[in-house]
C-alpha cells in the first residue's frame, strides 16, 4: 500500500509499505477520506510532539470503513464506516482522572491517515474510534478532529456576548460558528478579505481587516472573551492587549516550543486578566464534534479545500501546489 513518511524536516515522501495486520484488539481501517491542516505543514518543517521517530507517518484527520478487526474486538465489526481520533489517552494517569485527558501522560498519538491503510492500536479501538452519524459525508467527517479542538476551548469558558478571535483560518472559522451558536458575537480579525467573507457565513457577527498592530487592539478589543488562533507570539501579545478587564484570553493557537512572549503584570493582576491556554481534543469531544456536523448549521465543506492526491500530497504542504497555500487540502487516498 501506499503511505506518506516524513524523513526529515522538510522530507516527505510517498512510499510502497507493507499492508498492516490486525493483532489482538486491534483494527485495519481503509482510508476512505483524509484532510490536511497547519499542524501538518508545522510537523513536515519543524516537528510536532506528535510525530513519532524519523521516519514518521503523517496525517491525523481521517476516516474510513473497517477492512479487518482482530481477536477480542466488539464495538466496530467488519464493513463499519467510523472516524478515528488521533490520539488515545490511558484513561488512568492523575490529567485523565480528572478529566484532562488532552493532558495525559502517557497519551498515544496515533497518525497515519496519509495512507491507503492505518493500523489503529488496541487502546484506540477501545476509547476513541466512532461511527459517523447520519447525514455526515465521509468526506466531511475528517473536520471533526480540528473541530474537536475547538470545541474543548469553548469547553472551559462561559461564552460571553463579547467575543474576539484573532484570526480567520479554519480554526478561527470553526471557533466563531461555535461562539455564535452558544449565544455569542463573535468579532473575527484577519489580514485576508476572502476569510472574513466566509466567516460571515459562520456566525461572524463583526470582520475587522487585521493589520497586526495596535490599530488591532482599537477595532477588536474591549472582548471579554479573546480567542488567538494564529499561533504566533506576535498574536499571543496582541490577543492579550485586547481582553476586557476581567476578560479571559485563550492562547489557542500552538507556537514553536522554544517561542516566548511578553505580557505585562497589570493586564493579570490589576486588570485581573485571565489568560488560558487549550490543547488537542478528549474522546467526548471528537463525539461533540461529530454531533455538531450533523447538524448542519454551518458550511462545513467549505472548509475542505481543493482535493489533491496522495502523490501530489508533498508538494501541496510544502507550498508548491497552490499559491498562496490553502488551509485545508482534502486528500484522496
Amino acid at each position: 500500500m501506499k503511505a506518506a513518511l516524513i524523513y526529515a524536516p522538510g522530507d516527505l515522501r510517498v512510499e510502497d509499505v507493507a499492508d498492516p495486520v490486525a493483532g489482538p484488539g486491534e483494527a485495519v481501517l481503509r482510508v476512505g477520506a483524509a484532510a490536511t491542516c497547519h499542524t501538518d505543514v508545522k510537523s513536515l518543517l519543524r516537528g510536532h510532539p506528535s510525530l513519532g521517530p524519523f521516519p514518521a507517518r503523517l496525517g491525523h484527520e481521517f476516516a474510513g470503513t473497517i477492512e479487518s478487526v482482530g481477536t477480542g474486538v466488539a464495538n466496530v465489526a467488519v464493513g463499519d464506516v467510523v472516524f478515528s481520533g488521533n490520539s488515545a489517552p490511558c484513561g488512568e494517569c492523575r490529567p485523565c482522572r480528572r478529566g484532562r485527558e488532552s493532558l495525559c501522560q502517557d497519551l498515544l498519538y496515533v497518525l497515519g491517515g496519509f495512507a491507503e491503510k492505518v493500523l489503529l492500536p488496541e487502546r484506540l479501538v477501545r476509547t476513541n474510534l466512532h461511527r459517523i452519524p447520519a447525514g455526515v459525508p465521509l468526506a466531511l467527517a475528517p473536520v471533526a478532529e480540528p473541530l474537536a479542538c475547538a470545541v474543548h476551548a469553548l469547553d472551559v469558558v462561559e461564552v460571553p456576548e463579547r467575543v474576539t478571535i484573532l484570526g480567520g483560518g479554519s480554526l478561527g472559522l470553526m471557533l466563531s460558528a461555535l461562539v455564535a451558536s452558544a449565544g455569542g458575537r463573535p468579532t473575527v480579525l484577519d489580514p485576508h478579505p476572502e476569510r472574513l467573507e466566509l466567516a460571515k457565513r459562520f456566525g461572524a457577527h463583526r470582520t475587522v481587516i487585521a493589520t497586526r498592530g495596535p490599530e488591532d487592539v482599537a477595532a477588536g478589543g474591549d472582548a471579554d472573551l479573546v480567542i488567538e488562533a494564529v499561533g504566533r507570539p506576535e498574536a499571543w501579545e496582541l490577543a492579550v492587549a485586547m481582553a476586557a478587564p476581567g476578560g479571559t484570553v485563550n492562547l489557542f493557537g500552538g507556537c514553536a516550543r522554544d517561542t516566548t512572549f511578553t505580557v505585562g503584570t497589570a493586564r493579570v493582576h490589576y486588570e485581573e486578566v485571565t489568560l488560558l491556554g487549550t490543547y488537542h481534543h478528549a474522546p467526548r469531544y471528537l463525539a461533540r464534534a461529530l454531533d455538531v456536523l450533523a447538524a448542519d448549521e454551518y458550511p462545513w465543506a467549505e472548509l475542505l479545500g481543493p482535493e489533491i492526491t496522495l502523490d501530489q500530497l508533498p508538494d501541496a504542504l510544502l507550498g508548491r501546489l497552490h499559491g498562496p497555500q490553502p488551509a485545508k487540502y482534502r486528500v484522496v487516498v
